[in-house]
């Protein structure tokens, strides 16, 4: 039986106790008050639920900032990704590397689930299961871009039904985008996600070329699409929905979990997302890193008050958390996210420096706050800035990846 204790426990972001113990094993078995003294002295101690990414793509990790390039999404993948992503293809063990990498940082923020969608899920899962974290994996499905044809990532796909093996593990399809996989493509994968019983991560109206593509091409809007491929009728990740108002009615639909990475859209010019309108109408939103210029998901969380901040009264400082945690946790099936009895003991220890004036929330994603231990299902995963499991030291994969990267460089 494992026990920590802080100056404050977040049982969800609008309740938590001051002085307080949780005690666990793989789950939470009792949360109880304690004297003052009880509690360690000179900082101030927050422990809360860990926080979830909707929507990443670890083995991006490498080239992260290119985001800041100056230009649209397009651009963006014609130059820095497909690139990138045919290195990956002939050299798939820095796809490990590159995660490895990636989640140390998503660790180093609290984060303690991820959804990820991308090329070498192999390798990813490698990463996940020596790092301890739960996921989601789904590969890129598509016509274009790295893979010969769909077929051809779709069996990516569906091989990590072979080798995935752990229960903090999920598997899902992802057709990627309406621009790189055809509706009758796409309308095929969703069919078998259906079949297999098994959610869908998708990007959807990321860009307003989005929408463009299916009225000119297919003589579809999106709303005919979504219903044409059958995306109404599976577990869906929707990732981005910058450009979906006209389909709001449909994504506050129970199935759908919409993801929303606030800097990658603000860096890659697609838009503003209507979040306010998903949120009215009760859509399951939550919060996505994506590719940014840190996998820090707080920086995430600021983003998103500041450019959702409607400017009436005192912004809501815990809304993003709540989207990164009870939101996050719930559409991707992982639990409630939050710190009760019976769930699963995803943890995080936080040390806040300087006072917290009474809202432990705010101070862990707006103030000066370090990660000191997480905890997944019960294990130490992640203490003092170290992935407590990975074979692999910090170190270690970074020079690797370094060399990775040197020899991308070259050939390009």
């Amino acid at each position: 039986m494992n026990e920590v204790c802080g100056d404050y426990v977040v049982i969800n972001p609008h309740v938590w106790l001051s002085q307080a113990c949780v005690r666990f094993s793989n789950r939470i078995e009792d949360i109880y008050r304690v004297s003052g003294d009880s509690v360690g002295k000179g900082r101030v101690r927050v422990v809360t639920h860990g926080l979830a990414t909707t929507h990443v793509h670890l083995g991006l990790y490498p080239i992260r900032n290119t985001v800041i390039s100056g230009l649209s999404l397009d651009d963006w993948v014609r130059k820095f990704v497909w690139g990138w992503e045919r290195f990956l293809r002939e050299h798939p063990e820095a796809s490990y590397y590159a995660s490895l990498l990636a989640i140390r940082e998503l660790l180093s923020s609290g984060v303690t689930a991820l959804a990820d969608m991308h090329l070498n899920e192999g390798m990813v899962y490698k990463a996940v299961l020596e790092s301890g974290v739960k996921a989601d994996l789904s590969t890129p499905i598509m016509n274009h871009g790295v893979f010969e044809n769909y077929e051809e990532a779709l069996e990516e796909n569906l091989g990590l039904l072979k080798i995935v093996d752990d229960p903090k593990v999920k598997v899902r399809l992802g057709p990627c985008t309406p621009r790189l996989l055809d509706p009758n493509a796409f309308k095929e994968v969703v069919e078998l996600a259906r079949e297999r019983e098994l959610g869908v991560h998708t990007h959807l109206a990321e860009v307003f070329e989005d929408l463009v593509w299916l009225k000119s091409k297919y003589s579809m809007s999106l709303r005919d699409f979504i219903k044409f491929v059958g995306l109404d009728k599976v577990n869906a990740i929707v990732a981005h929905a910058v450009w979906a108002e006209e389909i709001a009615d449909v994504l506050s639909a129970s199935n759908f979990v919409i993801s929303h990475p606030p800097r990658s859209n603000v860096l890659l010019g697609d838009g503003r997302a209507p979040i306010r309108n998903y949120l009215r109408r009760l859509s399951n939103v939550t919060i996505g890193v994506d590719v940014a210029t840190t996998y820090d998901i707080r920086e995430d969380l600021r983003a998103y008050t500041l450019l959702h901040y409607e400017g009436e009264g005192v912004p809501d400082l815990r809304e993003a958390f709540s989207l990164a945690t009870t939101a996050a946790y719930r559409g991707l099936g992982f639990g409630k996210g939050e710190l009760i009895e019976g769930e699963d003991a995803d943890l995080v220890v936080w040390s806040v420096e300087g006072p917290v004036a009474g809202d432990p929330v705010a101070s862990v994603s707006w103030g000066d706050s370090i990660v000191e231990e997480v905890y997944v299902s019960g294990s130490l995963v992640f203490k003092d800035g170290e992935l407590a499991r990975a074979r692999r030291s910090v170190e270690e994969a970074r020079h690797v990846l370094g060399e990775f990267l040197s020899e991308f460089f070259k050939s390009g």
